[in-house]
């Protein structure tokens, strides 16, 4: 337990921040630097969680009901992705947390429309997405969890590879300061894992120039995405630069194994079924290629089913698991 809750760190962080803006990693920052080894994901829920206008919150337990916000875990405003300030409801506007159709969206509530995120998105996703329920897919609980690790543990190939990847990344080259050091574990992770990053030394070049042992001391999930983007590596046939998503998932995860989840098709698929099924989250197939949403999904999954026993490794390691039994000709090994 910590010495206060994670929310009441956050709102310390917002207080002291002298800018009128805060960022997620302002927030990480303060908090890591204050009260130490607090977990990245939980102050990245809580953040969510005390957003007046972000439809996520509503998956946290303090806002399973209907109010209006002006409550104690109302005190922050999302003004773009990973970028808050102090909640003003006379210069923001007066929100709630309501009930239409019988599910609980966010909603502006003063009469003044509101940004087009908020209300209508997830009736939208059902409407227009075919909701099939399979007999042969189960819910997640933390017994079929503990099988599909119990399994993995058995996976001979898969464990020794990631056992070689373990010492690689936080044994023998924790930093990432050294080109010689980033290029090796690009290369091995490539090897691995078949990510069709076919310029590695260009890719280690980029990684080295984005300060990322800071970050991923911070949690900055958006690293992800610096990662992917900006290197200048082109497809030959269109000339444009490849984004390499799933690369970046594994490169981050494996140095921080329980903030940074693995992205694959696998996992997407899955976690897309059970979003469809039971409505615990907000996004489209494609939308999980944004890390922000991705790590929100799980999170999301993590709450609604109950599942806080277990890291967001063995979440991901579970779906990854399930979903290759459950899709397994979804799969596209070139598809970054």
């Amino acid at each position: 337990m910590y010495k206060i809750p994670v929310w009441k760190m956050i709102l310390e962080a917002v207080d002291a921040h002298k800018m009128e803006t805060i960022t997620n990693g302002d927030i990480h920052k303060f908090i890591l630097t204050k009260y130490g080894d607090v977990n990245i994901a939980t102050i990245n829920a809580q953040i969510g969680a005390c957003c007046v206008n972000r439809q996520s919150r509503v998956y946290m337990p303090m806002n399973e009901k209907p109010r209006i916000a002006t409550g104690p875990y109302d005190f922050l405003f999302c003004v773009e992705r990973g970028v808050f300030t102090k909640y003003d409801s006379k210069k923001h506007g007066i929100w709630e947390i309501a009930t239409i159709s019988g599910n609980l969206i966010v909603k502006r509530t003063d009469g003044e429309k509101q940004r087009p995120q908020s209300t209508s998105n997830l009736e939208q996703k059902r409407n227009h997405q075919k909701r099939v329920i399979r007999q042969d897919i189960k819910r997640p609980t933390a017994d079929i969890i503990k099988e599909y690790l119990d399994t993995w543990e058995t996976l001979d190939k898969y464990k020794k590879q990631e056992d070689a990847l373990n010492k690689l990344f936080r044994d023998l080259c924790p930093e990432n300061q050294c080109l010689d050091d980033i290029l090796l574990k690009v290369a091995v992770l490539n090897t691995f894992y078949s990510t069709n990053v076919f310029n590695i030394a260009r890719l280690a070049e980029h990684i080295q120039t984005l300060e990322v042992d800071e970050r991923l001391r911070q949690g900055d999930i958006t690293l992800v995405t610096d990662i992917s983007k900006g290197h200048g590596i082109k497809n030959t046939s269109n000339g444009k630069e490849i984004c390499f998503y799933s690369f970046a998932t594994k490169y981050c995860s494996h140095h921080q194994p329980d903030i940074f989840p693995i992205f694959d098709n696998y996992v997407g698929d899955l976690l897309v079924y059970y979003s469809n099924l039971d409505g615990f989250a907000n996004f489209t197939r494609g939308q999980l290629r944004d890390i922000t949403i991705f790590h929100k999904a799980l999170l999301s999954m993590q709450m609604y089913y109950s599942l806080e026993a277990f890291s967001l490794k063995e979440i991901d390691r579970f779906l990854w698991q399930y979903g290759k039994e459950c899709f397994p000709k979804k799969f596209k090994t070139k598809k970054q």
